[in-house]
């Protein structure tokens, strides 16, 4: 009887020990999966940047999937915590790692059911790395393997996403689309109708694009999300140089806003302005800025600048006027070509408000031209050298700044008919790109750069125009080749050209510098914007897949009608 207790007895501490070791390890993964969900707020995971606040929660699902592993390693849900491990990592910013481990997941756990997750998140992390052919690669296989697959919708946006990064914009919005027709009363609807709409701009198609945007307004809950759609529509009907479509959708929208009202304390005859603004206030003044980009584009000079001396005057010191006055001094820049009157209006940005993003860009501008102006004057020792600089300068402000091709052209003849030597190969030289990359006309750039190859040997002209020749697949005999004169370099065109930049905008102003050249350039703000940190509405992050909450259905890209996008509905 007593060995039969004493044996009970062992056999009650081995299952209170297995118990125990069980509930440990259920403890440990159930850790490890809320602190995961607290980190992406219970969705699949972060589709942008993480919060701030949400990596710490993220490095805690780290830290209890690596115990979980280190603690149980033959355990049968040993693949879910590795997983899981590098989903963490996703969150923590950390997409290279995460591509590291689950490129070999299918080999490592060769049993698992988690290999189609495994195999998206490995897309994941590649197109957060930037490694858009593999993640390109990834998405399609997991699609094609697991088209039903809950995760699918997600895998369908982030293939959109890798194609328009990949600059396949036609793909990007088929891949769009395919979600608001397979997945209608997805949580992702909205990120897919702004990723296609987005894709079809990209692609030209701007009313399909117009189209998508109109709806989304329509779907928006919130005024400044209606005031954003509204000002993309206005940006598809740009694209298409339908300015007076634009005009009127925006005049429309800047009726149902509200005008700032006058002070009562001015005691001159002019208007006095300056109270506290509304936020109709302020979509009224972002409407006038970009009503007067559009008058600017359309030729309009005199009316774009009547609009933003209004737009100055009615928000003096803010950041609203600060733009005002940037654009003030853009337009004599771009459209009127009166560069020293665009100094003086650049050099009153700063006035207006100090601390905005315009007064920044307004100097950089203003650095700009003046340097310009220092080189055009000549002055000084090697003043041939410096007017030569000038007019290369010129010519990049025409062709990339101002994106004005043919003036571009024109600078470079004058200085190829001006200049002897190595100046004008460098002319010649950039008169061939402009007629390759902007008119499409490689012939006549071939041609160009054929008369370089022979009539300016020693050169680097020479030497860059063989190689250019050679890029597009043709051959230059060795012979005609003869090396610059290394005893000169330096004095005479020794400047090198701009790299031409990636993107061009004929009313923007950038929002960082892409070059250390000549001029500064800067990413792409489209008038009234609203600053990049303010930019809205942001694309929901992704839900947990659900099929159930019915939304309107996806209309097909039609022209939409007008309407005012300013106010609630009922």
């Amino acid at each position: 009887m007593k060995s039969r207790n004493l044996a009970r007895k062992a056999t009650l501490v081995v299952l209170v020990a297995l118990l125990s070791s069980s509930c440990a390890y259920y403890n440990t993964f159930y850790q490890a999966r809320r602190y995961y969900n607290l980190g992406t707020g219970g969705e699949p995971y972060v589709v942008d940047k993480p919060d701030a606040g949400a990596v710490g929660n993220f490095g805690k699902s780290v830290d209890y999937s690596k115990r979980l592993l280190g603690s149980y390693p033959n355990s049968k849900w040993v693949d879910d915590a590795y997983l899981l491990w590098a989903r963490a990592l996703i969150g923590k910013d950390d997409p290279i790692e995460t591509v590291n481990m689950l490129r070999d997941f299918s080999t490592r756990y060769p049993q698992s059911p988690l290999q189609p997750e495994a195999l998206f998140y490995f897309g994941v992390g590649s197109r957060k790395a930037r490694m858009y052919n593999e993640a390109l690669s990834a998405f399609d296989d997991f699609l094609k393997k697991s088209p039903k697959h809950e995760l699918a919708p997600y895998a369908l946006l982030e293939r959109a996403t890798v194609l328009l990064a990949l600059e396949r914009p036609g793909e990007a919005a088929t891949s769009a689309g395919a979600v608001l027709e397979r997945f209608p009363k997805s949580k992702l609807v909205t990120r897919a109708l702004l990723l296609r709409a987005q894709s079809l701009l990209a692609q030209g198609e701007n009313d399909k694009a117009r189209a998508d945007y109109h709806l989304l307004g329509d779907r928006a809950t919130t005024d400044d999300d209606r005031f954003t759609f509204l000002l993309k529509e206005a940006e598809c009907l740009e694209a298409g140089h339908r300015y007076d479509d634009e005009l009127s959708l925006l005049q429309s929208a800047a009726g149902h806003e509200q005008e700032p009202e006058k002070n009562g304390g001015g005691g001159g005859t002019q208007p006095v302005f300056g109270g506290p603004t509304t936020p109709s206030n302020e979509r009224w003044g972002r409407l006038m800025l970009r009503i007067g980009a559009v008058e600017m584009l359309a030729g309009r000079t005199d009316r774009a600048l009547e609009i933003f001396r209004r737009v100055v005057d009615e928000f003096p010191r803010t950041p609203i006027a600060a733009e005002g006055q940037y654009r003030i001094a853009y337009t004599y820049e771009t459209s009127a070509d009166d560069f020293e009157r665009a100094r003086t209006e650049y050099g009153k940005v700063q006035a207006q408000a100090p601390s905005s993003q315009f007064a920044t860009q307004a100097a950089l501008r203003l650095s700009s031209l003046d340097r310009l102006a220092q080189y055009r004057s000549g002055a000084g020792a090697d003043s041939v050298g410096k007017k030569a600089e000038a007019a290369f300068l010129l010519a990049e402000q025409y062709l990339f700044q101002l994106d004005k091709p043919d003036r571009a052209l024109e600078q470079y003849r004058a200085i190829a008919h001006d200049f002897a030597g190595a100046y004008a190969g460098k002319a010649l030289n950039a008169q061939a790109w402009v007629l390759r990359n902007k008119y499409d006309q490689p012939q006549a750039a071939d041609s160009i750069l054929w008369a370089v190859v022979r009539n300016y040997p020693k050169t680097e002209a020479q030497m860059n125009a063989r190689d250019y020749l050679e890029r597009f697949g043709q051959q230059v005999p060795d012979s005609l080749i003869q090396p610059p004169d290394t005893t000169r370099l330096g004095t005479e065109g020794s400047m090198p050209l701009t790299p031409p930049p990636a993107r061009v905008d004929s009313i923007g102003i950038r929002r960082r510098a892409t070059a250390l050249d000549s001029l500064l350039r800067f990413e792409v703000i489209r008038a009234g914007d609203a600053p990049p940190s303010l930019i809205g509405p942001t694309p929901p992050r992704p839900a947990s897949p659900d099929s159930g909450r019915a939304v309107a259905p996806v209309a097909p890209a039609q022209g939409p009608a007008g309407r005012d996008t300013t106010r609630s509905r009922p």
